[in-house]
């Protein structure tokens, strides 16, 4: 492709970009009290969270519905075309469904609406045609305003797409926040891959992987202390009261090398120990571990239940875990 080509191509993408964000600021524009209803409706619901659609409305709805379960308000999709062939029995009367059709008159979504009037679930529809025969059937309907495709046909579902998803998000956060839905319980519903490792407790951590802690007593001599570090491998060695293991200080390379001198063995780990290292609780989050370990550049933290030595945490094991 020319270098002319190559600018106008981009320049083209910019364009786009900034047409969605146009659509975007038409719909922060567009909430009105529905949008609180909606939430409160939602928030109130004894059942499930029912998203249903078709087409690109219905790609969206089973990736909000995936969002809404994930943070808090038990969700699940249901596709309107399988919903006449005997899925509507998904539905209870203690659920809510959020139906979404641009246009509002999607031929699939109507039998779906019938059974939720007839067994007592509410519905909100997120469409465009306020007027349309699924906002008239609905208990409430989120408006969503009449956008401009970047489809060059202005046909395919773009900006329309754009708008749709992020007015899910915003229901879905608005709900976040009414339960006060923290990263303690994001962590709970995401056990797998790097995020659910991160919001896992330090306790898990400790728990999955008991890690034998280099420690020494405060009395213990220089030599021993050196031996103690290298046996560990953690570039450390905790110092620890004997009996209680109650945390006393903590000892890394670095204080070895700053102590050094001609009379250092015959110091004692307590001589030369920090006397305030680090620490994280058991009940913190390793997302907590990880970001105070980047943000002091330290290589170690140490673990505490209330004032009792559990583990220490080392930046090389948790590259190799996975942590960092």
């Amino acid at each position: 492709m020319r270098p002319e080509h190559v600018a106008q191509a981009l320049e083209r993408a910019r364009n786009i970009i900034d047409q969605e964000m146009e659509a975007l600021a038409l719909l922060r524009d567009s909430f009105d009290e529905s949008l609180i209803k909606a939430v409160s409706l939602i928030q109130a619901c004894t059942g499930r969270l029912v998203v249903t659609g078709v087409g690109k409305s219905g790609h969206i709805g089973a990736k909000l519905a995936a969002t809404f379960a994930s943070t808090g308000t038990p969700s699940f999709f249901l596709h309107a075309a399988e919903a006449s062939h005997g899925d509507l029995g998904m539905i209870t009367g203690q659920d809510v469904v959020l139906a979404i059709s641009n246009s509002g008159m999607t031929k699939e979504l109507f039998p779906v609406v019938e059974f939720c009037v007839t067994n007592g679930a509410k519905v909100i529809c997120m469409t465009s045609n306020e007027t349309s025969r699924l906002a008239q059937q609905s208990d409430i309907c989120l408006r969503l305003p009449k956008v401009k495709e970047v489809c060059p046909n202005n046909l395919a579902p773009t900006s329309s797409a754009v708008i749709t998803l992020a007015a899910g998000h915003v229901l879905a956060v608005l709900l976040m926040e009414q339960r006060s839905f923290v990263d303690a319980d994001f962590g709970k519903l995401h056990p797998g891959g790097r995020l659910g490792l991160l919001l896992s407790s330090v306790r898990r951590y400790t728990e999955e992987f008991q890690d034998k802690v280099p420690t020494v007593k405060p009395q213990e001599l220089m030599g021993h202390v050196v031996i103690r570090m290298a046996e560990g491998q953690r570039g450390c060695v905790v110092v620890a009261e004997e009996g209680t293991n109650r945390l006393l200080g903590l000892i890394t390379e670095g204080d070895l090398r700053r102590a050094f001198s001609p009379d250092m063995f015959g110091k004692t780990a307590q001589a030369i120990m920090t006397t305030r290292p680090v620490t994280v609780s058991v009940e913190d989050l390793m997302s907590t571990a990880v970001s105070i370990m980047k943000e002091r550049r330290i290589a170690n933290v140490v673990v505490v239940d209330g004032d009792t030595v559990v583990d220490v945490l080392h930046t090389k094991d948790l590259m190799q875990r996975g942590y960092m």
